[in-house]
């Protein structure tokens, strides 16, 4: 319980911007026309520290969706915007109690389901289906956090069981985009 992760956290440095479908693989395309999504889907790159990644986004069932994508087509995780009251008693309290060791000072803003798997488990989950295979599912975090009288964004990445996995940095004025 809680985090034995370093509170010095990496930078995040990542830059979006639209594409058109023609842009996007193959692979990526037929993903989404197996999911039950209605709303137009915008499509992005999305340039970070860790390279170049594809990312879906639409609204589905009154929630913010998206759906990353590696440069190939292959699907990463689903991040679903969901209100943190929607969490768990126990879970916010192992979170809360996470950020308060981190930081002087906090405020979530703006939580994320997460779902990490093969395709075919990430189609099924989207599709409401049985899921048999294993599959992760995580909580990101867009934190604005007090250290040491300064303040800025943090991504943070929590387990199911409240364990922080990652933390970095938010640099340059990106937050725009991880607020979507």
């Amino acid at each position: 319980m809680g985090s034995t992760l370093s509170v010095n956290a990496q930078n995040k440095i990542e830059k979006e911007y639209r594409i058109k479908p023609s842009q996007v693989p193959k692979e990526a395309l037929d993903f989404i026309k197996k999911c039950p999504f209605k709303k137009k889907i915008k499509w992005y790159i999305e340039e970070s520290q860790n390279g170049k990644s594809i990312e879906a986004k639409t609204f589905y069932q009154k929630r913010k969706y998206s759906i990353e994508f590696t440069s190939e087509g292959e699907p990463e995780d689903i991040e679903i915007k969901i209100p943190f009251s929607e969490l768990s008693i126990d879970l916010k309290k192992t979170i809360q109690s996470s950020l308060d060791s981190i930081f002087a000072k906090s405020k979530i803003k703006k939580t994320q389901v997460q779902w990490v798997s093969d395709r075919a488990t990430l189609i099924s989950l989207i599709n409401k289906k049985n899921v048999k295979a294993a599959y992760a599912t995580n909580y990101e975090l867009i934190v604005k956090g007090k250290k040491e009288k300064h303040s800025h964004y943090y991504e943070l990445l929590y387990s199911n069981d409240g364990v922080l996995l990652k933390m970095l940095r938010v640099v340059n004025d990106n937050t725009d985009n991880l607020l979507y």
